[in-house]
């Protein structure tokens, strides 16, 4: 009889190890985009909770439309030109992007924010041509000095705009809060931001990349193990007029879209942050450029998606397409 009773707790026992945690997942509507965020390997709601506390302190550091955000109360100082002080978050950030900017030598400009603050994309109409033209006067990454977590402009109308960068940061911050919180496996969605934390159940996750001629479905899918994955598309963000489509990823050359006959980039790399500011600095290089600059950095690959849906991959991203 003990043999049996023993022999039924440790089938019991066996059981219970083998259960599945049910995988709790939220969204909601925060960084001016739709956040989810899947828990796999957790059912604590506090994590979960935490995580997008996360979101909403880091709003109030990179937002540059929040009047309460440290990135708008620096962009709208009264003496610009004197040095002010950053919280290292924002530092790191903007530093980032300078890096980016320098690299892109001004196709991307983080200094855009003068002209981007001019387009608004839930409206639909054009801002007035005259004041882009002005403000492109402004945008210059060499207007910033950034030393000993200070910053000061040379310029005082211009503006910084991280929106292309900030998102790839807070999705790395999140990640890392869950590995300390003993998460390894999650799933972070930041408005199409996806940054893979781990395996999903002991298997890769299986990521769709959008099909920019068709939105609701995919034209790849792709098996990821513990990477970020990035994409910048002209479906994301426009108005249409006259038949005429604007997005919005902007020439800091001309204050309008880029038109390099591009509908997105998407890479694949470790770090968010370094996928967010390279999926926008390939699409502003163009195809060749950009695959070349793909192809000299290490452990970071993409694939580029013509307005004739033709793909264009770097080197070793084909290793990442489900069979």
């Amino acid at each position: 009889m003990k043999k049996i009773l023993i022999s039924i707790i440790i089938f019991s026992f066996l059981l219970c190890g083998c259960q599945k945690t049910t995988p709790l997942s939220h969204k909601e509507f925060c960084l001016d985009t739709i956040v989810q965020i899947t828990l796999y390997d957790s059912s604590s709601k506090n994590i979960l909770n935490n995580c997008f506390n996360l979101c909403k302190k880091y709003e109030l550091v990179f937002s540059a439309n929040n009047k309460e955000s440290e990135l708008y109360k620096i962009n709208h100082a009264h003496h610009k030109l004197d040095e002010q002080p950053l919280s290292k978050e924002l530092f790191k950030v903007i530093k980032e992007g300078l890096y980016y900017s320098q690299l892109s030598q001004g196709a991307f400009d983080i200094t855009i924010g003068s002209v981007s603050s001019l387009w608004n994309f839930k409206e639909n109409k054009l801002p007035d041509d005259q004041q882009i033209k002005t403000h492109l006067n402004d945008i210059s990454y060499q207007n910033i000095i950034l030393d000993n977590q200070k910053i000061r402009f040379l310029n005082e109308q211009t503006m910084i705009d991280l929106g292309a960068i900030a998102k790839g940061y807070i999705a790395d911050q999140i990640k890392s809060y869950l590995l300390k919180n003993k998460v390894n496996s999650a799933l972070i969605n930041l408005g199409g931001n996806i940054l893979c934390v781990g395996q999903k159940n002991n298997n890769p996750f299986s990521i769709g990349i959008t099909d920019p001629q068709n939105t609701n479905h995919s034209i790849l899918s792709l098996n990821i193990n513990n990477l970020s994955i990035v994409t910048s598309g002209t479906y994301q963000r426009y108005i249409e007029i006259n038949s005429k489509k604007y997005h919005h990823i902007l020439n800091p050359s001309t204050g309008y879209c880029y038109d390099n006959d591009l509908s997105s980039v998407t890479i694949v790399s470790k770090s968010s942050l370094q996928g967010d500011a390279l999926s926008t600095v390939c699409f502003a290089l163009g195809k060749e450029k950009g695959l070349a600059l793909l192809n000299s950095i290490k452990n970071v690959s993409g694939c580029f998606i013509d307005d004739h849906n033709q793909i264009s991959y770097s080197k070793n991203f084909k290793k990442y397409l489900s069979n």
